[in-house]
This record gives C-alpha cells, sequence and structure tokens, in this order.
C-alpha cells in the first residue's frame, strides 16, 4: 500500500516549496487529489512522475483570465480556444429563454 502524503511531506521529497507544489496539482502537471481543501499524493504516483517526467494524468487549465497555462496532447492553443468557445456557447444556451432556444435549433 502507497503512502499518502501532503503538499509539505511532497514539497520536502521535490526539494520545492509547498507553493509551487500547489501550483503544479492544480494545473495537472502533478498527479494528485483534492479530498476536501486539501491536496494529496500518492507516493508511489510521485515517484512515478519523478522518474518519468510527467504526470500520468494531465488535464487542461486555463487561468481566469483565459491564458492557456498547458494542455495535454498536441493540440494547438488555436485547438484549446476552439473548445473553450463551443463549452461557454453550450452553457450560454441553457440560460436563453425557450422560445429562443426553439427558434435556433430549428
Amino acid at each position: 500500500m502507497s503512502r499518502i502524503l501532503t503538499v509539505e511531506q511532497t514539497a520536502e521529497k521535490l526539494q520545492m516549496t509547498a507553493k509551487v507544489v500547489r501550483e503544479y496539482l492544480r494545473t495537472g502537471r502533478l498527479p494528485g487529489r483534492k479530498l476536501g481543501k486539501a491536496w494529496r499524493v500518492l507516493e508511489s504516483d510521485l515517484d512515478s512522475w519523478i522518474s518519468t517526467g510527467q504526470s500520468n494524468r494531465p488535464r487542461p487549465f486555463i487561468s481566469a483570465r483565459g491564458l492557456l497555462k498547458s494542455y495535454p496532447g498536441r493540440l494547438s492553443s488555436a485547438d484549446v480556444i476552439e473548445d473553450k468557445r463551443r463549452e461557454v456557447e453550450i452553457e450560454e444556451a441553457k440560460f436563453r429563454p425557450k422560445h429562443v432556444r426553439a427558434r435556433r435549433s430549428a
């Protein structure tokens, strides 16, 4: 069974600050899980990440200002922006009045 590490324990093992580890976790650069308000890292995942130099589960992250921070795979920033535009359109459609939605789908 692998040990579960706190952010501080992970930072000590990586010889980084806890702030940098939290940023890596938040952006998906480092494998971990958020339990409530606290991040936790499996020691086996951390060892694997150290040996390969990357997370097994990269995920996209767009900052509040809309700047691309990281994105898995070989997608261009234009692809990411197009994906986000589609997501926004879908979310906005949920708040349109029903009669407007019916006209657009026809």
